[in-house]
């Protein structure tokens, strides 16, 4: 069968390293004013790490919180959702991932948005 796109992103490394370097510039953009001082970094790293391989058909089984419920009362704007984006993008491009890769995996990850960014 055709390989998973959590294969052909290059799996449990590269994808640890794009959450690493996502979280950490997440964390400490001045534009994303949400507070990530009581928000366990590793934990967090760990649980975006198993969503990504569970979307991505690298077979993980997502066991973090509900989606909704986490990112409920913080308010998060467009705009913050999109420096994630951006983020996520230099993240992908700085590890190397492909376009077409890069381009399907946004595609998966887009539907959140609903679910984070509250109007």
């Amino acid at each position: 069968g055709a390989e998973s796109l959590y294969a052909r992103i290059g799996g449990q490394p590269v994808v640890a390293g794009v959450v690493d370097q996502l979280v950490e510039t997440v964390a400490h953009d001045p534009t994303v004013n949400q507070s990530f001082d009581k928000v366990n970094l590793k934990r967090l790293k760990a649980k975006l790490a198993e969503q990504i391989c569970a979307l991505s058909g690298g077979g993980c089984v997502y066991t973090g919180d509900d989606m909704i419920r986490v990112h409920k009362g913080l308010r998060i704007n467009e705009r913050e959702f999109f420096s994630l984006v951006e983020a996520l993008r230099g993240a992908l491009d700085s590890h190397g991932v492909a376009q077409r890769e890069k381009n399907e995996l946004l595609a998966i990850l887009a539907p959140m948005k609903r679910l984070v960014v509250e109007k």
